[in-house]
């Protein structure tokens, strides 16, 4: 009697952790901020400087569709990696790239958060880009500041 009273307690743990996993998972909340983008002049100082003080670690390294380094980075006890580190982007010719971050908010619809941040005054930048399982946008906000907007789990 004793063990399925212990097999039943141990299995409501396990459903709630698991619940919990999911609920604190910041890439299914809407507007919990779930990714950063650090756009490095020296991606490799950049890492290096994270890793030294903050003991921030490179998760992953891939390349981007367009042939650049991404890194994914996580923190020593993180479950998550929460960021990736690239070199600057290449933008049209004229334009300047700068480092700099963004941030990602989590959505559960792309297609009704674009709506309805076109609507209310943002700028679009980057929109219904596709890429490891999310659909995202980049856009400036009123008051100038840029963020990306993400929906993840989406089927490529």
């Amino acid at each position: 009697m004793f063990y399925k009273i212990g097999f039943f307690v141990l299995l409501g743990l396990v459903v709630v952790s698991g619940g919990l996993l999911v609920h604190v998972n910041p890439m299914r909340n809407q507007g919990a901020m779930s990714w950063a983008e650090m756009y490095s002049e020296d991606p490799a100082a950049t890492l290096f400087f994270l890793n030294r003080t903050l003991g921030i670690r490179v998760a992953d390294t891939t390349k981007t569709p367009d042939g650049m380094i991404y890194n994914t980075i996580r923190a020593r006890r993180q479950i998550w990696p929460f960021a990736g580190v690239m070199g600057l982007p290449r933008i049209a010719e004229g334009e300047e790239a700068q480092a700099g971050t963004i941030i990602y908010l989590t959505v559960r619809d792309y297609e009704a958060a674009h709506e309805a941040m076109i609507e209310n005054g943002a700028i679009a930048h980057r929109a219904f880009e596709v890429a490891e399982g999310m659909k995202f946008g980049i856009y400036t906000i009123p008051g100038g500041v840029t963020i990306g907007v993400a929906q993840y789990g989406v089927k490529e």
